[in-house]
């Protein structure tokens, strides 16, 4: 028996983190293809775009030439040709992007009930551990949420960019050939993508802290059950107890009461109750919630790397695409099928045994109604 919400699940993300990755790499293709030409080609090119008086010209900006290599310098001079080229290769790979990111949205969406409905059977239905396991759900709901919403913002951002860069006039606004619009929405691009560069950020520490949840409740969960019964010694003395008043009324009384002078009474602790320890199966496997916290050290190295290549973009930026790698195609949907495998089977212990102890409430509550009514006719 699978949870088919967990497969997929797993099955999205497997697909929406494997296109982002292709994303990356037609986009990192594309701009070594075109370092090559530019520096083959350089004065050319140079001719080709800018006019006589080494100014940005805008009806040879839209030619099939242009200086496409990747240059960081450009990019921060926000050069308007170099924009423009970069647009260019974006629309080429648009719907690459849109795909990994309706993926993702459905993924995080899938994955919500499974961790909300993990987190309910953990906690015996909200009569253990409430705190962690109150937070394991908010993770999963408020996570889920946000990634769900970032997503579909990366799809109407992507579109509305595309659309102003291919038909709106961005080219002459101050001056004829200024550029200006280029630059403008090469801002607005960066904003938002650094917005959602954040978000994503947070998709991974909410990962770290769902997993090392589940992880703290599946250690701390009870091992045993103590069930309360009459020692073996009450057993044996109750029926030589029957059986001796059974024989005084038969018999002499003189008789009688030499048995009774001759056979001491049975110790009080005789009759004190016994417990025993019965084993309780785990809701989860220790080797499920040790693989799901080596899932979320992983997620953990992820969200420092998107934090620390801020203070070096090209260490730590080829750090968080390696543990994205790792985590987004390879562990999280191996650790989602296997939660798909072991909470069908939790589920059906938790409501076998939801019933079996409705069945004894409802059974103690017909014997205290039955003698609540007898005491009313007696009296």
């Amino acid at each position: 028996m699978w949870d088919i919400k967990c497969i997929i699940a797993a099955i999205c993300f497997l697909t929406s983190n494997t296109l982002f990755i292709v994303h990356g790499v037609l986009l990192m293709k594309e701009a070594d293809h075109n370092s090559h030409m530019a520096n083959a080609n350089d004065s050319s090119v140079n001719q080709n775009i800018y006019g006589n008086s080494n100014n940005y010209d805008s009806n040879k900006a839209n030619s099939a030439v242009k200086p496409t290599s990747y240059s960081f310098q450009n990019w921060k001079m926000l050069d308007p040709t170099y924009i423009e080229s970069r647009w260019v290769e974006r629309e080429a790979a648009r719907p690459i992007m849109m795909c990994a990111a309706l993926f993702g949205a459905m993924a995080w969406f899938w994955l919500m009930v499974p961790i909300v409905q993990s987190a309910w059977i953990l906690s015996k239905g909200g009569k253990r551990s409430v705190g962690p396991h109150m937070l394991l759900a908010a993770l999963a709901i408020v996570g889920s949420l946000i990634e769900l919403i970032s997503r579909l913002m990366i799809v109407g951002m992507t579109n509305a960019s595309e659309w102003m860069a291919k038909d709106f006039n961005l080219d002459d606004w101050d001056t004829e050939g200024d550029g200006t619009g280029w630059r403008v929405l090469e801002m607005i691009h960066i904003i938002t993508r650094g917005m959602l560069l954040w978000v994503d950020a947070f998709e991974a520490l909410a990962l770290f802290g769902i997993v090392v949840v589940i992880f703290y409740s599946v250690v701390t969960e009870p091992k045993f059950r103590t069930k309360r019964g009459l020692s073996e010694t009450s057993k044996l003395v109750e029926p030589e107890q029957e059986d001796g008043a059974g024989a005084a009324p038969g018999g002499v009384g003189e008789s009688s009461t030499e048995t009774d002078s001759s056979s001491p009474p049975p110790p009080q602790s005789a009759f004190e109750p016994v417990s025993t320890k019965e084993a309780i199966k785990p809701t989860f496997t220790k080797c499920f919630a040790g693989y799901g916290l080596f899932v979320g050290i992983l997620a953990l190295a992820d969200f420092l790397a998107d934090v620390l290549r801020f203070l070096n973009w090209r260490v730590f930026g080829r750090m968080a695409m390696a543990t994205n790698v790792l985590v987004g195609v390879i562990f999280l949907p191996i650790w989602l099928l296997c939660l798909g495998r072991e909470l069908p089977l939790a589920t059906e212990r938790y409501e076998r045994e939801e019933k079996r102890t409705g069945m004894l409430m409802r059974t103690c509550d017909d014997a205290v109604t039955a003698l609540k009514g007898n005491e009313r006719e007696i009296s």
